[in-house]
C-alpha cells in the first residue's frame, strides 16, 4: 500500500482495529516487535562481530513505543542474542502494555541498564531508538533521561554501530518530518501499520534511513474505509507513477500523440525553453511548437530543428495564429518579465487545453492580482487544472504568506496553495511534494542533489507538458513526468558516480532509460 498515515489516522486504525476484533493493543504491540526483532536479526546476521561488543542495546522509553522495545528486547533474548536495555522512563512509573513487556523482560532475565557507564567501554553492534516513535512532541519538555539516551546512540553511531529506529526517529514529527537538531539520523526504521508522512517528506527522510514497513494485521480493505473521507498522501513510485507507457503501433503517426506550444526564451534566456524542447520531444508528443520572441527563433531553430517557429507578437501587433492549434501549453521558460508574459498568461488561463506554468510564468502570476481568481474560473469552466511548478522562492512570490507553513510543513503548503488556486501544484525540491486541487497529494521518492542545476525544472516542464499533450488526465501526466525526472537523475548519479557531475542535458538524455526502469 503506497498510502503514507497521520499518527492520528494511525492510532485510529489501531483503535478500531481492537475494538472490531476484540484483540488487546497488547497483541498489536507484539507482532509490532516481532517485526523489529526480525529485522534486528536479520542484520546480526550479517554484522562483523566484534570482541565484547553486545549484540543490540535498545533505548526505550516511558510510553508505545519503549512497550515495543521491550517486547523485542525479549524476543531477540530468546532467539539467544545479548540483548540490553537503557532505561530512559525518568523515573516514570511505567502502566499498561509497556510495564507488561518490561516486567515479562526482566522475569526472563533481562539487563536493564539506567547509565551509560555500567557497559564499562563495550560496544554495541546495533542500537535500536524506542524513546518515542510517533508520541514525540516538541512543545514538550524532552525528559532527562531522554537526553541522555539520544547523547549515547550518536556517540555509538559515531563509533560504528549500526542505528536502528522503533516507528520513527525521536525526536522527528511523523506529519511533518521536521526534526529537534538532537535527533540522530538513524541507519534504517521499522516503522509500524503503514508508513508515516514523516518518514518520506523532507526534512524526516534525511533521518530515517532505509524504511522497512511492517503491516500488522490490517488489511489494505480495512485500512481504506476506516479512512474514507480523510485526505490521502501516497508515495509516488513505480506503483503510483502509472507504470511504463503503452507500446505503439507499428503504424502509428504523429499525429496521434499530441501538439504541444511551448512559450518563453527571452533573448538571452533561449537554452531554458530549449532544455524543455528537447525534454517534450523525448517524452513522445508528436509535434513540438515554440512561440519566442523574434530575436531568439534563429537560435532556437538551430538548437531544436523538428519544432515549428512562431514569433510572439510584437508589443502592439495582433497575435498570430500560424501554428496548428495546440492540445497542451507550457508557458515560463526561459520568458523574463516583458508585459506579453503576463497577457500570454492571462489569456492561456482561459483555454480549454491542459496548461503548465513555470518559472517567470509563475512570476507573471504572482505580479497578477486576480490570479486565484483567474485559476478558480478556470476549474468552474470544467477545464482541467493549471499546473502550477514553484521551487520554494516562486512559491514564496505566490504565497507570500506563507513563508512559516512552507519551513515547517511543505506537504500543508502546497495542498493550500491548490485549494486557493483549484491547481496542481508541483512543489519542487528534495521529495518534490505534487498537491492535486481534489485533496489528494504525492510525495516523490526518486531524485538526487544532482538536480540542484539550472536548468532541471525546465527539464521537468517540458516531461509534463510533453505527456500532457498525449492525452489522458493531466493529473497522470504530472504524477509520471515528476516520477522519471527523478529517476533520470538516480541513473546518472549510478553512471557518473557523483550528483555534481549531472547535468540537465543528461536527464534528457536518459529520459528513455528511466522509462524502461
Amino acid at each position: 500500500m503506497n498510502r503514507l498515515l497521520t499518527k492520528e489516522e494511525q492510532q485510529l486504525l489501531d483503535r478500531e482495529f481492537c475494538s472490531l476484533t476484540g484483540l488487546p493493543p497488547l497483541i498489536l504491540m507484539e507482532q509490532a516487535a516481532a517485526g523489529l526483532t526480525g529485522l534486528i536479526g536479520s542484520l546480526l546476521e550479517s554484522c562483523q562481530e566484534k570482541e565484547g561488543a553486545v549484540d543490540a542495546l535498545i533505548f526505550a522509553g516511558g510510553g508505545n513505543n519503549g512497550g515495543d522495545g521491550w517486547a523485542s528486547a525479549r524476543q531477540l533474548l530468546a532467539a539467544g542474542y545479548e540483548v540490553l536495555v537503557f532505561d530512559a522512563s525518568d523515573g516514570q512509573r511505567a502502566t499498561g502494555d509497556h510495564m507488561i513487556n518490561r516486567q515479562a523482560f526482566e522475569r526472563l532475565g533481562g539487563t536493564v541498564i539506567g547509565r551509560m557507564e555500567t557497559l564499562a567501554g563495550r560496544e554495541a553492534l546495533i542500537a535500536v531508538d524506542a524513546l518515542y516513535g510517533t508520541g514525540f512532541n516538541s512543545q514538550r519538555q524532552m525528559p532527562e533521561k531522554v537526553r541522555e539516551a539520544l547523547h549515547a546512540l550518536a556517540l555509538l553511531k559515531e563509533s560504528g554501530s549500526l542505528s536502528g529506529a522503533c516507528d520513527i526517529p525521536c525526536g522527528g514529527d511523523a506529519n511533518t518530518g521536521q526534526a529537534i537538531p538532537e535527533t540522530v539520523a538513524a541507519d534504517l526504521t521499522c516503522t509500524f501499520g503503514r508508513k508515516k508522512i514523516g518518514l518520506v517528506t523532507h526534512p524526516g527522510l534525511l533521518y530515517a534511513g532505509e524504511v522497512f514497513e511492517f503491516p500488522l494485521s490490517m488489511t489494505d480493505e480495512f485500512a481504506e474505509q476506516l479512512l474514507e473521507g480523510h485526505r490521502r498522501v501516497f508515495e509516488l513510485d513505480e506503483n503510483t507513477a502509472g507504470g511504463p507507457a503503452p507500446e505503439r503501433r507499428p503504424d502509428a503517426h504523429k499525429g496521434q500523440f499530441g501538439r504541444l506550444l511551448l512559450i518563453g526564451g527571452q533573448e538571452g534566456m533561449t537554452g531554458a525553453l530549449i532544455l524543455a524542447a528537447r525534454a517534450s520531444e523525448r517524452m513522445g508528443v508528436g509535434y513540438t511548437m515554440i512561440r519566442a520572441p523574434e530575436k531568439s527563433l534563429p537560435l532556437i531553430a538551430g538548437a531544436v530543428p523538428s519544432a515549428l517557429l512562431s514569433a510572439v507578437p510584437e508589443e502592439g501587433s495582433a497575435a498570430k495564429h500560424e501554428l496548428p492549434q495546440p492540445d497542451a501549453i507550457a508557458v515560463g521558460p526561459g520568458a523574463g518579465g516583458a508585459p506579453w508574459v503576463e497577457k500570454a498568461v492571462r489569456h492561456l488561463l482561459g483555454q480549454p487545453m491542459p496548461i503548465i506554468i513555470d518559472a517567470d510564468g509563475l512570476n507573471a502570476l504572482a505580479r497578477m492580482e486576480d490570479t486565484n481568481d483567474l485559476l478558480q474560473k478556470r476549474r468552474e469552466k470544467g477545464f482541467s487544472p493549471a499546473v502550477l511548478t514553484p521551487h520554494p522562492g516562486e512559491f514564496l512570490r505566490l504565497a507570500p504568506g506563507s513563508e512559516e507553513l512552507l519551513r515547517q510543513d511543505r506537504l500543508a503548503a502546497a495542498r493550500q496553495l491548490a485549494d486557493e488556486t483549484g491547481s496542481i501544484v508541483v512543489l519542487k525540491g528534495m521529495a518534490t511534494v505534487i498537491a492535486m486541487p481534489d485533496g489528494d497529494a504525492y510525495i516523490n521518492t526518486t531524485g538526487n542533489a544532482g538536480l540542484a542545476k539550472g536548468g532541471s525544472g525546465d527539464v521537468l516542464t517540458g516531461m509534463i507538458a510533453g505527456l500532457a499533450a498525449q492525452g489522458g488526465a493531466v493529473g497522470d501526466a504530472v504524477k509520471r513526468a515528476v516520477y522519471l525526472h527523478g529517476l533520470a537523475a538516480d541513473i546518472a548519479l549510478e553512471k557518473y558516480l557523483s550528483e555534481i557531475a549531472v547535468t540537465p542535458e543528461d536527464l534528457i538524455d536518459l529520459i528513455g532509460e528511466a522509462m524502461l526502469c
